[in-house]
């Protein structure tokens, strides 16, 4: 990418070295929601519940509308220990909050 995203969402636990490193870099280019797993975006509200510090016991932080109106470019990273259903379940909450319906499917169907 030419420009950085709108928004970063970096998903992996909060004692994670590694996963404060990426949250780190990314907020130097971009508004950046480092959350442990999925559980922390409420759909029902539009809420994120986010670390804003690198110091594993900060308080987490609730921001509502933290999504940009509109079209936005949003990036997505992960700690190395994070497993991809963690990342995928976070997109998913997303795309919902934005009202975009996503049917998955658990694997391709015999005929």
């Amino acid at each position: 990418m030419e420009e950085p995203p709108d928004l970063m969402l970096v998903i992996g636990g909060y004692n994670s070295s590694n996963t404060n490193h990426l949250a780190h870099l990314c907020r130097q280019y971009t508004d950046t929601f480092h959350i442990q797993d999925a559980s922390c975006i409420d759909v029902g509200t539009g809420t994120i519940k986010h670390k804003v510090e690198l110091d594993p016991d900060a308080e987490e932080v609730l921001d509502k509308d933290w999504l940009p109106q509109g079209a936005f470019d949003l990036g997505i990273t992960a700690g190395a220990s994070t497993p991809n259903n963690k990342i995928g379940e976070a997109l998913l909450r997303v795309l919902e909050i934005r009202g975009i319906a996503v049917e998955l499917t658990a694997g391709l169907q015999s005929t």
